[in-house]
């Protein structure tokens, strides 16, 4: 499991933490990112005793971090009210199911729900819930990856729309 972004509570991996806790057959989960809550994760971390089954990376690079995607299972990226959210996108190009909740906020834009990723309630039991399901189910996993990497260019994103979009105005 790969968890991009700046460690901020907005970004709230402190609940993947914590649901990971609530999920024994959970994957390892890594993530990646600097930030003013980076202390206050670690300690959650040593907390829940996780220290084995969580890697905090800190700051990578742009080669580290495509690296990452490539060789994961999913990302989770469940901010609170994104405004766009990134990292989905560079989620789905990378042929991976996103984990957000339901008031992410941009990602919802963007993931349907069972098919290219999951939006769930913004708790922990229900992460967990999910990430016991992507250790149990690699190749439906593996499966929804592909659908959203399929599923990607359908939403148009490209500069060729927002310049078209922007002529016609």
């Amino acid at each position: 499991m790969f968890c991009p972004s700046r460690i901020e509570a907005l970004k709230r991996q402190d609940l993947l933490i914590k649901a990971l806790a609530l999920a024994p057959k959970s994957l390892p989960i890594v993530i990646a990112g600097a930030g003013g809550q980076s202390e206050s994760l670690k300690q959650l971390i040593n907390q829940l005793g996780l220290y084995e089954r969580v890697r905090m990376l800190g700051a990578i690079s742009e080669a580290e971090k495509i690296a990452y995607y490539a060789h994961c299972t999913a990302v989770f990226f469940a901010p609170f009210d994104e405004d766009y959210g990134y990292i989905t996108h560079e989620a789905m190009l990378s042929g991976k199911p996103v984990i957000t909740c339901t008031d992410s906020g941009g990602p919802l834009e963007f993931i349907e729900h069972s098919h290219t990723g999951w939006i769930i309630p913004p708790n922990p039991q229900s992460i967990a819930e999910v990430l016991n399901w992507i250790a149990e189910h690699p190749s439906q996993t593996l499966e929804m990856g592909k659908t959203a990497k399929a599923a990607w260019p359908k939403l148009g994103i490209s500069w060729n729309n927002v310049v078209s979009k922007l002529l016609e105005s």
